[in-house]
């Protein structure tokens, strides 16, 4: 399982091998170096707008921070429901991993505790997002456009619009996602 402390070692090992500055990179997202620091060091979880502007600046996605190349010949196509890479963001927010390492599409399940959310902030990225809900009941704002979906509904929307969603239900929202390209 991968949780924040995963993704701050990650992304100061990203940072650190193309010798970015913490810095530079705090200045070119705009927040603090402090910031920075605590997310490296598992001391805070960023928003996700906040850990999208992080991995942009990196020239990185979530997914492709924890992908790793594999030599299993199954791996390429398959992957296993015990063998997910789990990627906990915070308490509150965590993704498994169900499509394989490829430049076309990512795929994962998202699980999202009741209040909770993206973050205040919209964040936008290349390519299509489309997702369906499972469980819960999940508030997504597109643009100036508010959706809110339950449990068999599904979305589609082009990514480089503003988006941000919250769960506004009483229980774990549960949802499938799939973006293109794997900008995520």
């Amino acid at each position: 399982m991968r949780d924040i402390e995963d993704i701050g070692r990650k992304l100061r090992e990203v940072r650190k091998s193309r010798g970015i500055k913490l810095k530079d990179l705090a200045k070119e997202i705009g927040v603090t170096p402090s910031l920075i620091s605590q997310i490296e060091h598992g001391k805070v979880s960023p928003s996700l707008s906040t850990l999208k502007k992080i991995l942009d600046a990196l020239g990185e996605t979530l997914v492709s921070i924890f992908q790793e190349e594999t030599i299993k010949e199954e791996a390429k196509y398959v992957v296993r429901k015990k063998e997910r890479t789990n990627i906990i963001v915070s308490e509150a927010l965590r993704y498994e991993l169900l499509s394989t390492k490829n430049n076309v599409l990512a795929m994962f399940m998202v699980y999202l505790k009741p209040g909770e959310g993206s973050g205040k902030d919209f964040y936008s990225h290349e390519g299509l997002e489309a997702g369906v809900i499972l469980q819960g009941k999940m508030e997504i704002t597109v643009g100036d456009k508010v959706f809110v979906l339950e449990e068999g509904d599904s979305i589609t929307y082009p990514c480089n619009l503003p988006h941000k969603w919250r769960n506004i239900g009483d229980k774990e929202a549960i949802g499938i996602w799939v973006v293109s390209p794997p900008t995520f």
